[in-house]
């Protein structure tokens, strides 16, 4: 019986391989869902191979110690490599992203440099410590819902591409499922924020959004305001409390923690669960 699922897996991940190849290099790419897959996936990888060069340039420019722009390309590297970090985390790459705003936001980094804005500006020491800080927070939870953003639309587009094929088609079966559809016919838009707010995540609701054709930009939209607003707590946090490695580490370990403790009853239910007659019969 494993051999046989075995088999029907490994049929089943060719065919998609082929369909994905006949998407992003053969026509038409527009199919019976409006969805141009093959753009969106040349501009996502476009737009990674564009962050890593600045990444690259940035930090080539920043290796010269004797240059006067080495402090703002270390900036820059910086915030291009967290761009980078943050618009690959999604549901097909699900790595941690609080440690990495915390980090961004932290006194370890010293995001924008030192003196910069007394130098620039006519304000005392203390007000531009609040500045710094307004800034640091800003800055940090606006790219990172940038980033998180733009993963999220990448998800859309290969979560659409697997409903094409009907390979997700048994999470609509779910009690969680039924669930959230009836607060998403209510208000689509506020829910999606506040999924996308929460620290805990509920991918069913942006899978729901997906299967239902919720509007991309609108989509784009929700997903940035709520974890612009997640990240801007963190950030704000790790700013203004001064929160060092351990303080990121025990932090990010607890909200892993929190997500294990969601879904590891439900995976030991899984692999617990007895093996029915029929299955018996083919073993």
């Amino acid at each position: 019986m494993q051999v046989a699922r075995f088999k029907t897996a490994k049929v089943d991940t060719k065919y998609m391989l082929k369909k994905l190849f006949a998407i992003l290099f053969k026509r038409p790419a527009i199919t019976v869902d409006g969805i141009n897959l093959r753009r969106w996936f040349i501009f996502y990888i476009l737009f990674l191979v564009a962050l890593a060069g600045i990444a690259l340039l940035s930090f080539a420019v920043y290796a010269q110690q004797n240059s006067q722009d080495s402090t703002i390309a270390q900036r820059v590297w910086l915030l291009a490599i967290y761009l980078f970090y943050m618009s690959l985390c999604c549901t097909f790459f699900p790595a941690p992203t609080a440690w990495i705003v915390m980090l961004m936001a932290s006194p370890i980094l010293k995001l924008i440099p030192a003196g910069l804005l007394t130098s620039h500006l006519d304000i005392t020491q203390r007000h531009a410590e609040w500045a710094y800080a307004v800034i640091t927070i800003m800055l940090v939870a606006i790219i990172g819902g940038i980033g998180t953003a733009i993963a999220n639309l990448n998800e859309y587009h290969i979560w659409t591409f697997l409903l094409r094929f009907g390979k997700v088609n048994k999470i609509k079966e779910t009690k969680l499922h039924y669930a959230a559809t009836k607060w998403f016919t209510v208000s689509p838009f506020a829910l999606m924020t506040l999924i996308s707010f929460m620290p805990i995540p509920v991918d069913v609701v942006r899978w729901l959004a997906i299967s239902n054709r919720y509007p991309r930009v609108r989509f784009a939209v929700a997903s940035f305001l709520g974890r612009a607003l997640r990240y801007a707590i963190l950030a704000a946090a790790a700013t203004c409390l001064a929160i060092g490695p351990k303080g990121i580490v025990i932090i990010q370990a607890v909200l892993i923690g929190l997500v294990a403790l969601k879904y590891l009853p439900k995976l030991f239910r899984a692999k617990t669960r007895p093996i029915d007659s029929t299955e018996k019969g083919h073993s």
